[in-house]
């Protein structure tokens, strides 16, 4: 990134902090991998060259546009999947070549129009081998601009659309590029087609997109051959002229920072709804646990009153045999039957016979209804 003046470093070290902080509070929530790599990768990219990501379906000419961009056929083009891998192409004194992993490839060449930008092709959005989407999805939230690229001859299909949902989840930058115009017959044909790509691409992105048709094919050939009538056909300069200028530091500046706050954003959004989930569930246990403990309370209540009606009948047959011997002690302890207080096993039978009866095996059974009550 080109040097910054003071104001701009301020704004760039508070978004910095405010992403780290971030950050450690996505970590406390357990972030999924792939979005914390997400958003550490988003804090790397400020200080890097603006990334724009060239996206669309295979066939579109996403390639082909990338080399009338540079003048030269760098990277393959065909009519079958041809774009495997992420291709990252930036400046570099000499041509060269260097994988950086199993996915990503870097390209560097001695182009002008490399020296404030880095660019990147991604695999067609609908390939059939579904590898491809995954790769360039991963890609975008890295972006600070998507160039997407549309065919004339199949304008914004329902995949292109399905992709810029995903895009606009991310907050992200696109600028529409409807490529092979060199295929159409006259320009009110181009015209409906950039009316049509402007009347569906707004209730997806939220905003007005901004649109440039070229034909890339047309574009490259006149670079060549340096044809300018080609070069005018081509309508290709108009796209040339946004990305060298109207991108200038200042709006490149200001979507190199939407890029990871919008990626932040996003983030938050969706933890924001996992923690509502979670408080969802929090809730509901809170208030079966609640109901729980009325229903223990209330149990409890009832236990107590039927345990104490149950004791309440051994109390009363203890309260009746105590009776039956303050009578018994009252008429065998006097005078007049002294003789009978020498007889121990006489007076013994008497007390089992009138005071004690049957009270043991009553009880016990009123033990034993309470056990089995219990």
């Amino acid at each position: 990134m080109p040097l910054l003046n003071k104001w701009e470093e301020e704004l760039l070290k508070d978004e910095r902090k405010t992403l780290n902080d971030l950050q450690l509070i996505l970590e406390g929530l357990g972030v999924e991998q792939e979005d914390r790599e997400i958003l550490k990768q988003s804090l790397q990219q400020i200080d890097e060259l603006f990334l724009i990501v060239v996206v669309g379906e295979f066939n579109s000419g996403k390639s082909a546009v990338i080399n009338a961009l540079l003048g030269q056929g760098i990277l393959e083009e065909g009519v079958t999947p041809t774009t495997n891998k992420i291709y990252l192409l930036r400046y570099g004194e000499k041509i060269e070549r260097e994988t950086l992993d199993d996915r990503q490839i870097l390209l560097t060449f001695p182009l002008e129009f490399l020296s404030n930008l880095s660019i990147v092709d991604t695999p067609g959005t609908n390939a059939i081998i579904r590898e491809h989407e995954v790769i360039s999805s991963q890609f975008i939230p890295r972006s600070d601009l998507v160039l997407f690229i549309t065919s004339a001859d199949r304008p914004l299909t329902e995949s292109e659309r399905q992709f810029l949902e995903y895009i606009r989840e991310w907050g992200k930058k696109v600028v529409f590029v409807i490529n092979k115009i060199d295929i159409l017959k006259s320009d009110p044909e181009r015209i409906q087609i950039e009316n049509f790509i402007q009347k569906n691409a707004h209730p997806l992105l939220g905003e007005n997109p901004v649109i440039f048709s070229v034909s890339a094919h047309l574009a490259l050939k006149a670079k060549r051959e340096n044809d300018s009538t080609l070069w005018e056909k081509s309508r290709l300069e108009a796209l040339e002229q946004y990305i060298q200028h109207t991108l200038d530091e200042v709006e490149r500046f200001r979507l190199k920072l939407l890029n990871p706050l919008g990626v932040g954003i996003l983030l938050t959004q969706k933890y924001t709804e996992v923690l509502s989930s979670r408080l969802q569930f929090l809730k509901a246990d809170f208030d079966l646990i609640d109901d729980i403990e009325r229903q223990l309370t209330l149990y409890r209540e009832d236990m107590e009153h039927h345990f104490t009606s149950r004791m309440a009948e051994i109390k009363n047959l203890l309260y009746e045999m105590e009776n039956r011997g303050q009578a018994f002690f009252e008429e065998t302890f006097r005078l007049g039957r002294v003789f009978d207080l020498l007889s121990k096993h006489r007076i013994q039978g008497e007390f089992e016979r009138q005071v004690v009866t049957d009270i043991p095996q009553r009880i016990e059974t009123k033990v034993g209804e309470i056990i089995h009550w219990l």
